[in-house]
């Protein structure tokens, strides 16, 4: 018998047979068709939903050229048993990562695609020093089309930020220089900083950003080369640079002649995001455009194992920054970007995971107002400070003995009793809610305890 399940058709978009290829993904993905289950029979199917049998036929086959299910002979079609993973009994709230929603499909459709187009194939798989022309203008009008400004020769790619990243700390500063960053910061900054040797000083972080008097001092004192920021949402306290702070630090930037390298990486939703310090300098004068690096990569917005970076460079240091690329890896991989290009222009880069993650972010936070913890939250990220007596580490330990991990503070040089927990791995809301009962049980336990030490 088969399970009982119907889909609504125009809650999707596209031809009828993907739309229901999409609300199968979708089921298997929130746990509606668990694994094992069988489909309903293609008539009944097709019946319920108004369409041909022959639609059935077809979506049901894409489903399974997709992976989600498989046909048995004379017994119909079932969802794919799960692959057994050692890893699968945790959840994982201490990486920052998308939620999965139509990336395994958009994936599996652009491969087909590329697979099915040999004057493509035959381009890829040769040597590229740079990207092909169709590859570098989809990025450069999917950027044009979010208000970020860019001659296309000033769009250089990287195999994800952090190699991007490193190269251009590799190509504009020597161990005589000096890098400055945020206080709290993305680990990244750091390991790139130790593995080139360079001299590196933070900055302390206020509600609105840097604090503009210790930068200001820090600047006079050590005449820094680089200053490295995560502007629209810093990792890991999530805090959002006003624009005010933003025009200052333009300013000094020219005053001081130091480069703004602005990391852009993390996630923001729509109604969070602000342009980038790079679109400001530009309208700002011909200096500020000469004093602003922007980094960022699609790892966030659509998935991590992709690992397609990009900059946008003044055109003075496009030469030494391509050639510090080139002497990690010869090209970025023409495949890869063949992938980034076609998703950009499928306009399926997002899917509808900003729904997804507003409503995991309202639930957290509902959970943070009730254990009565200072908290922020923005894109896939909350930074929790935890009430005395209580202390970090002790919830991240009890946390992991029950399969849920959540980053400690201390990973980002905090040691001010915080933790960030982050809202895109759990494979779907059911586990999600019960995972983040489990995270609010387990602080109001542990800081019952935490009062009776004596």
């Amino acid at each position: 018998m088969g399970t009982i399940w119907s889909l609504d058709l125009n809650e999707f978009s596209g031809p009828k047979y993907v739309r229901i290829v999409t609300a199968i993904e979708q089921a298997i993905h929130s746990g509606e068709l668990t694994p094992n289950s069988k489909l309903p029979p293609q008539r009944q199917l097709a019946d319920t939903i108004g369409v041909t049998i022959g639609t059935i036929t077809r979506a049901y086959a894409l489903a399974e050229q997709r992976g989600y299910v498989e046909a048995r002979r004379g017994d119909g079609t079932y969802v794919k048993a799960k692959v057994q993973n050692t890893e699968s009994s945790k959840v994982n709230f201490a990486t920052c990562q998308p939620p999965l929603t139509n990336q395994t499909a958009t994936l599996s459709d652009i491969l087909t695609e590329i697979a099915k187009d040999p004057i493509t194939l035959n381009q890829i798989m040769g040597y590229q020093a740079d990207p092909l022309t169709h590859q570098q203008q989809a990025f450069h009008h999917w950027l044009t089309t979010r208000g970020i400004e860019q001659d296309s020769k000033q769009l250089i790619f990287c195999h994800g930020a952090q190699q991007g990243l490193f190269s251009v700390l590799n190509a504009l500063l020597g161990k005589s220089d000096v890098l400055m960053h945020e206080e709290n910061c993305y680990p990244g900054i750091r390991v790139a900083a130790n593995q080139l040797g360079l001299d590196a000083h933070s900055i302390p972080l206020t509600d609105s950003g840097l604090d503009l008097m210790a930068l200001q001092t820090l600047v006079e004192q050590y005449n820094p080369k680089l200053l490295y920021l995560t502007l629209n949402n810093q990792n890991p306290t999530c805090i959002q640079y006003s624009m005010s702070q933003r025009q200052t630090l333009l300013k000094m930037a020219i005053e001081h002649d130091f480069y703004i390298l602005e990391d852009d990486v993390n996630y923001c939703l729509p109604e969070e995001w602000h342009l980038p310090l790079w679109q400001q300098a530009r309208e700002h004068s011909v200096q500020a455009q000469s004093r602003v690096i922007y980094l960022s990569s699609l790892s966030k917005t659509f998935s991590g194992g992709l690992r397609q970076g990009f900059i946008l460079l003044p055109e003075a240091l496009i030469a030494p920054v391509k050639l510090a690329l080139h002497s990690q890896c010869w090209m970025v991989s023409p495949l890869n970007m063949e992938i980034a290009a076609r998703l950009i222009n499928t306009q399926a880069l997002v899917g509808e995971r900003d729904l997804l993650i507003r409503e995991r972010q309202a639930l957290a936070i509902s959970m943070c107002d009730r254990l009565n913890l200072q908290h922020r939250w923005r894109g896939l990220n909350g930074w929790l400070k935890l009430n005395s007596p209580l202390k970090a580490h002790h919830v991240v330990t009890a946390l992991a003995a029950k399969g849920i991990l959540v980053r400690n503070g201390d990973d980002f040089d905090n040691h001010d009793n915080h933790i960030r927990i982050s809202i895109g791995a759990a494979q779907n809301l059911t586990q999600f809610i019960e995972s983040l009962q489990e995270i609010e049980t387990t602080i109001q336990t542990l800081s019952q305890s935490a009062y009776s030490v004596v």
